[in-house]
């Protein structure tokens, strides 16, 4: 056998081996039954095995043997599924069908509904009509409650979990509540103390069973009927009720610190927190220590225990993100605790008072998000929750106790803590850190520019009619250092932020500068401020600096055309020539200076466009040329100015005027041939129009036709040297060397 037929064969017989193994792994397998039936087990005969017959016998191969078809690995059991959350009562109808849903467990919850409220009714007829003596009554209540309890317990452990059972075990915890709360607060039959003990022990009991059976039904009949119970029958609220309410309320904690059932704390919160606060209210009409103190006692146990409520089950999971539920409920009692507790003790014990109570509600918070990972091992997320609503308190607080510039103060020095979170936040506690940073800072700096124009009233200050206080100034200053050392702290990763609160600080700069100056001082002000910007600018290339140089030039460059040297002042001359010349040169030597510290590439500073430079001296040449415009008209309007036989002196200022736009329009055309600057040139021929216009249009209509005649006659000839100037000095085009004869080429 050659070599080719040994390796036929031995494909043959891998290819055996391969089909063996395929109808190993394809044999039916039993059946798995359901549940087993009554009669034994039929036998199920093995599966076939479909391998293919061995080849037939041959030459061994050369190589290793193939090995040994094996028993496939058997596959692990599924892990057991977690415990399924509640469903919906949608899903109930769904899985049920609605006749089922409502004979099998609305019955059964309608009827212990209305078994509860006919023992409401029972003591409120018992007490109008008199028919049975208020022990009597109670003990009825008291027996009927136990016994509907007894039951429901008997029912759910020896029949199996139905609903009538959990129905009557929630309305015997309910009554149980209403007959005590009747017997302490109404009746007055046992004393407060063991009402409470009554009270808590039945709150156990109804939790234990709350817990053992996941019933949904006793937590809601039983845990909010309890809590219901003084509404349900009409006791006035007063320190042993709020002690059985929270008595109620803590067993409903405990229901729903080990299970996660949002409705039954947003219930929770919404029947209990009326009760406690109306109660508060109603105290802190009564001026005396007691009633403070218990104030302070209802306000810290109802503000703890709803905390508990709130992130009770998040805790003890340690869930590593916060529900939105849980965020809004802690968010609302935080609210709420703080609101009253200020209100109540404001009346009780004076304003100082309440304020004290809404600093330490943020210092709480404050310190529970700060050290909250060590000592309580909570949640980033919990700890960025307290953060923040410590944050919203402590503004609260800050803005009743403090006034006037200390308000602005504040407030932008908070900013500049919330740019450290922005910078820090992702790396401390995930990415909603720095959303909520960002959150704080931007409200911390509203508050302060909120403040800041309070105080300083910036709209009287301009309109003249107050001046700048130095209260206002301070705001202002803080809110300007808030914004500008919040965004040097603020890194490259929040660029739009930097970018923002820079420009919000130099607008705060310059609106500080336009209220405490004025006229010629304003304008060197920001024209100082613009050095200062552009030397930072071309020192480390921030942009920002660069744009806000070229807007404080921008403000003070308006400022001097508007009052120093209004456009006016080309008709009637400069009314403060040295103001005027002082503003105009300090505006044009910025402008200088800035075309000088540009780059020689043509960048602005250091990145730009690279027209800048060339704008830059374009528009400091505009300003010296307005200077001198409204410096030749100037002595023309003085009252020294004299009239001749044929012009007045205001025509001779305007005939001037236009002579000198001439010749500086012809020097500047002269000056752009020979640097061979197109700009330069097209700026020059530009003037030239102006002057033309001037002429035909003003110079025409004002002059007599003596001077009419020497003024045509003058840009006549003025315009000819220009034009005989352009051609002399002005390159001739090369010609197209195609269209040249080939002799001549």
């Amino acid at each position: 056998m050659n070599e080719t037929e040994q390796r036929i064969d031995r494909l043959e017989r891998l290819v055996a081996d391969l089909d063996a193994r395929v109808g190993l792994m394809e044999a039916p397998r039993p059946a798995r039954v359901a549940r087993p039936a009554p009669v034994a087990t039929a036998r199920v005969r093995p599966a076939r095995s479909t391998a293919a017959p061995p080849a037939p016998a041959g030459p061994a191969p050369k190589g290793p043997a193939p090995a040994r078809p094996t028993a496939p690995t058997p596959r692990p059991a599924p892990a057991r599924p977690a415990a399924a959350s509640p469903r919906p009562f949608w899903q109930d109808i769904r899985r049920e069908g609605l006749e089922d849903l409502v004979g099998g467990r609305m019955l059964a919850w309608v009827g212990g509904l209305a078994v509860l409220l006919g023992i409401a009714f029972l003591f409120a007829l018992g007490v109008s009509s008199g028919w049975i003596d208020e022990t009597a009554r109670v003990v009825i209540g008291a027996a009927g409650s136990g016994g509907l309890l007894a039951l429901g317990v008997w029912l759910h452990e020896s029949k199996a979990r139905t609903d009538a059972a959990l129905a009557s075990v929630a309305t015997g915890v309910s009554g149980l509540f209403i007959t005590i709360t009747v017997a302490a607060q109404v009746y007055e039959l046992m004393p407060q103390l063991l009402a409470v003990v009554f009270a808590v022990g039945v709150g156990v009991v109804a939790t234990a069973l709350a817990l053992k059976w996941e019933s949904r039904g006793v937590a809601a009949l039983g845990i909010l009927g309890a809590l219901a119970a003084p509404v349900l029958t009409g006791v006035a609220g007063d320190g042993g009720t709020m002690v059985i309410l929270f008595a109620a309320l803590a067993s409903a904690t405990g229901v729903l610190i080990w299970q996660r059932w949002d409705w039954l704390a947003m219930a929770a919160f919404a029947v209990a927190t009326p009760q406690w606060v109306a109660y508060v209210v109603s105290e802190a009409y009564l001026v005396d220590d007691a009633s403070q103190l218990e104030q302070l006692v209802v306000l810290i146990a109802f503000g703890a225990l709803g905390v508990v409520v709130a992130v009770g089950h998040d805790v003890r999971v340690e869930a590593k993100r916060l529900r939105s539920s849980s965020a809004y409920l802690l968010a609302l009692n935080a609210i709420v605790v703080s609101a009253v507790g200020w209100g109540a003790l404001a009346v009780t014990a004076g304003e100082g008072a309440g304020n004290a109570w809404l600093a330490g509600m943020a210092l709480t918070h404050l310190c529970v998000g700060l050290g909250g990972s060590r000592l309580l091992r909570l949640t980033n997320d919990l700890r960025l929750l307290s953060l923040v609503i410590g944050a919203v308190i402590a503004d609260v607080a800050f803005g009743l106790i403090a006034h006037g510039p200390v308000l602005a103060i504040g407030w932008a020095a908070t900013s500049v803590g919330f740019a450290m979170l922005v910078r820090r936040g992702p790396r401390l506690a995930g990415p909603g850190a720095g959303v909520l940073a960002q959150a704080g800072l931007g409200g911390h700096l509203a508050l302060s520019l909120l403040s800041a124009i309070a105080v300083s009233d910036p709209v009287e200050v301009l309109n003249g009619y107050e001046a700048l206080s130095p209260a206002g100034a301070a705001a202002i200053a803080a809110l300007a250092a808030g914004c500008l050392v919040s965004a040097r702290i603020a890194d490259e990763r929040s660029r739009a932020w930097r970018v923002g609160l820079d420009a919000v600080g130099l607008a705060a700069v310059a609106v500080l500068t336009a209220l405490a100056l004025d006229g010629l001082q304003l304008v060197l002000a920001w024209s100082f401020e613009v050095v200062a910007l552009a030397a930072v600018a071309r020192r480390t290339g921030d942009d920002v600096a660069a744009q806000g140089a070229i807007g404080f030039l921008s403000l003070a460059a308006m400022h001097a055309i508007v009052f120093e040297a209004p456009p006016v002042s080309l008709v009637t001359g400069l009314a403060e020539p040295a103001a005027a010349v002082a503003a105009l040169s300090a505006v044009a030597g910025c402008l200088v200076l800035l075309a000088a510290w540009v780059d020689p590439d043509g960048s602005d500073f250091r990145t730009g466009r690279p027209e800048l430079r060339t704008a830059l001296r374009a528009l400091a040449a505009l300003t010296v040329l307005y200077l001198a415009s409204t410096a030749v008209v100037t002595p023309f309007e003085t009252d020294t100015a004299v009239d001749s036989a044929l012009l007045s002196a205001h025509q001779q200022g305007q005939m001037v005027l236009s002579v000198f736009w001439g010749f500086v329009g012809l020097g500047t055309v002269v000056f752009g041939l020979r640097r061979d600057l197109s700009v330069v040139r097209i700026a020059g021929l530009a003037l030239l129009g102006v002057a033309v216009t001037k002429v035909f249009l003003f110079d025409l209509a004002t002059l007599t036709s003596v001077y009419r005649v020497v003024s045509f006659v003058g840009l006549g000839l003025l315009l000819m040297a220009g034009g005989l100037m352009w051609q002399r000095l002005r390159p001739q085009a090369l010609s197209d060397l195609r269209e040249t004869p080939a002799g001549v080429r």
